[in-house]
């Protein structure tokens, strides 16, 4: 079930991804012209850099799935194939581990109940907790940027999909050779 639901995820994420490049592009062509008229939106400047890091960051939990990421395999070319093995499960781990502790500290940070608590009044969670996360506004665009850092938990949640699955996956083919 973890497998179908990371499969999904990965299927969303790269369509989501395709419509951000496509963002992208109009935003970045809208800039040329903008500037060229002598008329530039300078709100699109950051709704591009925003727009980037979203994609960025998703198509990183894409790459995770698809175990696609830059890797330096000098040194793991010369282990046995044992150990390729029990390295790889180790990288699964460590991703696992990063993207739980992500989890946490997104959940932390975002301070969900306590928000609740004050009835969404961000102005009382901020001097109750002295954290701004609701308070900080983007420079151009006007929105509070919590709306743009929401990436950073969602990529927290989807990276532990996928690393739950890239382990169990890991474990049925072990499995599987062991039994050949």
């Amino acid at each position: 079930m973890i497998v179908r639901l990371s499969n999904f995820l990965k299927s969303a994420e790269k369509k989501f991804i395709a419509f951000l490049a496509l963002v992208i592009t109009v935003l970045a062509l809208l800039n040329v012209v903008t500037r060229a008229l002598n008329n530039a939106l300078f709100w699109v400047d950051e709704l591009l850099i925003y727009t980037m890091i979203w994609m960025v960051l998703i198509g990183s939990s894409v790459m995770v799935r698809e175990k696609s990421g830059i890797a330096t395999t000098f040194f793991v070319e010369f282990l046995g194939n044992r150990l390729q093995k029990l390295l790889a499960h180790l990288v699964d781990a460590v991703i696992l581990a990063f993207s739980v502790v992500l989890v946490i500290l997104c959940w932390n940070w975002y301070d969900l109940p306590t928000l609740i608590k004050f009835d969404f009044d961000t102005q009382q969670f901020a001097s109750s907790t002295f954290n701004f996360i609701y308070q900080e506004p983007t420079t151009t665009l006007g929105l509070s940027k919590f709306w743009i850092w929401l990436v950073v938990p969602m990529i927290s949640v989807t990276l532990s999909v996928h690393s739950v699955a890239n382990i169990l996956e890991s474990l049925q083919n072990t499995k599987v050779e062991s039994q050949q």
